[in-house]
């Protein structure tokens, strides 16, 4: 039971980490171009970015969770 308990975190949390990290790469390579270097302009993409997935997936996690 804990291991589908861990297994079902897992694929809730995957497509929200999973675009996490490809705006960070993306954020960081933009950074690199044009060379800010400033922390804070990373994080608001990310976060923007983080939201629309859990927005979009939301209907899909409920379910996930009803089984």
């Amino acid at each position: 039971m804990c291991q589908q308990a861990l297994l079902l975190a897992a694929m809730i949390a995957a497509p929200i980490l999973i675009v996490g990290v490809l705006m960070g790469l993306l954020t960081g390579l933009l950074q690199c171009l044009f060379q800010i270097q400033d922390q804070a302009i990373s994080f608001v993409p990310k976060l923007l970015a983080s939201v629309m997935v859990v927005v979009v997936c939301l209907p899909w996690m409920f379910s996930q969770v009803m089984q």
